[in-house]
């Protein structure tokens, strides 16, 4: 396959899955893993209340000392937001993002084989909700390593540069898409094809290694909406310092839809993938 037809086929997975963004089916689990993801924003933001503090308390304390006590008063809460929610997003990913995942697959695959009623047994995910928590949770660790021990292996070679630090946050960005690249494919397969564990794996890295340079730019484009966000975020204490504290809220808000719409797109485009290679 050329590049020009692989363009295009590219382009073809996205708008098949783009087609079916008014069916709001096809939503349900990742609107409900989104509204999962705002309750726990909203803990955030009211981390000072005396019922919420024991709650959140522990996600504090993982980033370090002093972080309970600039977390507990105005402006710092702002500033120490983004990562508390992080922290947060990364428990909750554990236990539903790959269930979500799952269950739009299954979705997904009902309406790219022109069904007329949907008669998908959505319930059929949680049934293998185990594998899809530990599938998750596996490319989830190793993604979380991978962004701890890199920059700290390096911090002394960026220490007082910017121009390398942001060459690092760059790399960074480009190692976290090519290693999920490797497992993208794994989620759905274990849902839609019930694969097991391994063999969603097997499966993922296969088709990685067959088309390498296709299966990252399939992951990168999605992931681009996100990098506004993100870019925000990690510059936290210029927006509390220059702008509104509170406006680091609504950015994470926005940031919850912008992750919906992401994992729509991918999830979409990648189980069109798998059917045009079982039809193939």
């Amino acid at each position: 396959m050329g590049f020009i037809a692989k363009l295009n086929r590219l382009i073809g997975l996205f708008v098949s899955a783009f087609k079916l963004f008014p069916k709001l089916t096809v939503w349900g689990p990742f609107i409900v893993y989104a509204v999962l993801q705002l309750a726990l924003l909203l803990l955030c933001a009211s981390y000072v209340k005396p019922s919420i503090y024991p709650i959140l308390s522990p996600l504090v304390a993982l980033l370090g000392q002093g972080a309970e006590e600039l977390y507990s008063h105005y402006p710092g809460l702002y500033y120490m937001m983004p990562q508390v929610f992080q922290w947060g997003k990364l428990f909750l990913g554990f236990l539903f993002e790959g269930l979500a995942a799952g269950m739009t697959a299954l979705l997904f695959l009902h309406y790219f084989q022109n069904r007329d009623s949907v008669k998908t047994k959505v319930s059929a995910a949680l049934g293998r909700w185990g594998q899809l928590f530990l599938i998750w949770g596996l490319i989830t660790l190793l993604l979380v390593l991978l962004n701890r021990f890199i920059p700290a292996a390096l911090a002394g070679f960026v220490s007082g540069s910017p121009r390398r630090g942001a060459a690092l946050d760059i790399l960074m960005r480009l190692i976290t898409v090519a290693v999920y690249a490797v497992f993208v494919y794994a989620v759905p397969a274990v849902a839609i094809e019930k694969k097991s564990l391994w063999g969603g794996i097997r499966l993922s890295v296969g088709y990685f290694v067959r088309y390498p340079i296709f299966t990252f730019f399939l992951t990168l484009l999605p992931y681009l909406l996100s990098i506004p966000v993100s870019y925000i975020t990690a510059n936290s204490d210029v927006v509390v310092s220059k702008f509104s504290p509170e406006l680091i809220f609504y950015v994470l808000l926005v940031g919850i839809v912008i992750d919906m719409i992401m994992n729509f797109l991918l999830t979409g485009a990648v189980v069109k993938f798998l059917v045009e290679e079982r039809e193939g």
